[in-house]
């Protein structure tokens, strides 16, 4: 009897493991078949909570799919349900909560299991097992119900004039750190692992934003780094011979079969690297020459060369200087542009200094008008303005012109003109204010929502 529910169990356990590492390629049609196909091979042979587990795969690979395509972001319509993904994994809880539950009631009051049932595939200790397993999966699916709370505050977040970083990065610790201990059965290793992959892209994700905010280049370009090695890490794992021949560039994004949520971590952290690239231009470029520089932009896919943009507005608009400039004022362990030894201090920075340019060109400061721009910038009579649109302002005494527009809570986007220019002048204005809301990356967020 022991050597028949040890033989069943090892048959049961393959067969998951079979269909649970088609979810780790994203292959959720194949598992669907495949469990649809053993539980019709085992109808008359398999227990009852082996005939219920793999009807719950199946459901958990459809459901699975969906949640992976966003399809519980798109747009609510009439007739059309709250949301399905959401409404699948809250069956598919009560499904597996009951199977897991069940536990109890096949234990007799003396400690010894109940000898109802099949004898094979139903034995008691093969079931014990099964249950044991549809219990981590009620785990597991109320991660993804606490993931789809996150996306959905993302998305809402995303039509903010800027996105509260820090309240998201909060929120989703959490969801992390509540799951890290959950659904670690060995069996479910290939969904424990792409739920790892999923938070911790994100949280390193966010956490280059942040650190982008308060111009830190190290702890900027170690998260982007950490978010690069682990989706490198993750598309190891999901590749398969029919997503070897895709590359990151412009053409895996465009004919990618794999799903859109895995495609736009891809996406974000190319735009991210882009805003990298823009905010510590003069630090990289001292590290590289300018060919190098736009080839690294262009490896990127989906990327923006900022630095080239900036520089065609420059010379189409005949700007005399456009500029990034940071409030470092108040900033903890502000250390100033590039790398610094981490226990080297600095006074804090007064007066003008206390207003860096993060970048300018052309590559000379505008020192002999940095006063003024120092003066717009700090004007928090100005600062609702700053945030919903490009302010424009003309200096009579020396005929100067001043478009400015706020990016971060602390970096404000400043174009100077040596003339005087209209206030309604679409070009400059256009330019200025898709410049900044592109680097606030709202759209990169916003994206995640399906056409």
């Amino acid at each position: 009897m022991a050597s028949s529910t040890k033989h069943s169990s090892d048959h049961e356990e393959v067969i998951l493991q079979g269909l649970l590492a088609h979810f780790s390629n994203f292959n959720y049609d194949k598992a669907k078949e495949h469990a649809e196909k053993e539980r019709d091979t085992s109808r008359f042979s398999g227990s009852t909570v082996w005939q219920s587990l793999l009807t719950c795969v199946t459901q958990l690979a459809a459901t699975e799919k969906l949640y992976m395509n966003l399809s519980f972001l798109t747009a609510k319509g009439f007739l059309r349900k709250e949301s399905s993904v959401r409404a699948s994994y809250e069956l598919l809880n009560v499904e597996l909560g009951e199977l897991g539950t069940e536990k109890k009631k096949t234990v007799s009051n003396n400690g010894n299991a109940s000898t109802g049932g099949p004898t094979s595939s139903g034995s008691p200790g093969c079931d014990g097992i099964l249950r044991h397993l549809c219990s981590h999966l009620v785990l597991f699916i109320k991660a993804r119900l606490q993931m789809i709370v996150f996306y959905e505050r993302l998305i809402e977040m995303s039509v903010c004039r800027l996105m509260n970083f820090e309240e998201l990065l909060s929120h989703l610790i959490d969801v992390s750190a509540k799951n890290s201990r959950n659904f670690h059965h060995p069996l479910l290793t290939p969904i424990k692992t792409g739920f790892t992959y999923e938070c911790d892209i994100l949280i390193h994700l966010l956490r280059s934003q942040i650190e982008m905010q308060c111009w830190r280049f190290l702890p900027s370009l170690l998260h982007l780094h950490d978010a690069h090695s682990k989706l490198n890490s993750w598309h190891t794992l999901v590749q398969s011979k029919e997503t070897k021949k895709y590359g990151f560039g412009s053409s895996f994004l465009k004919s990618s079969p794999l799903p859109a949520l895995y495609q736009w971590f891809w996406q974000a952290k190319a735009a991210f690297v882009s805003k990298f690239s823009l905010y510590f231009h003069e630090t990289l470029a001292a590290q590289s020459s300018p060919a190098d520089m736009k080839a690294l932009i262009s490896r990127q896919g989906q990327a923006c060369d900022y630095v080239s943009k900036i520089q065609s507005f420059q010379r189409r608009s005949d700007a005399a200087s456009v500029c990034l400039v940071f409030e470092a004022a108040g900033v903890e362990d502000y250390q100033g542009a590039g790398y610094h030894h981490p226990e080297e201090s600095m006074p804090p920075p007064k007066g003008l200094d206390s207003y860096p340019a993060i970048f300018t060109y052309p590559p000379t400061k505008p020192m002999d008008r940095w006063p003024s721009i120092v003066m717009r910038v700090s004007d928090r009579s100005n600062e609702h303005d700053l945030l919903d649109r490009v302010v424009h302002f003309y200096d009579q005494q020396v005929g100067s012109t001043y478009f400015l527009c706020r990016v971060e809570p602390r970096i404000t986007f400043v174009a100077v003109f040596d003339a005087k220019k209209s206030e309604k002048d679409n070009y400059i204005r256009d330019f200025v204010y898709d410049l900044v809301m592109q680097l606030r990356c709202n759209k990169v967020f916003a994206n995640l929502k399906p056409k």
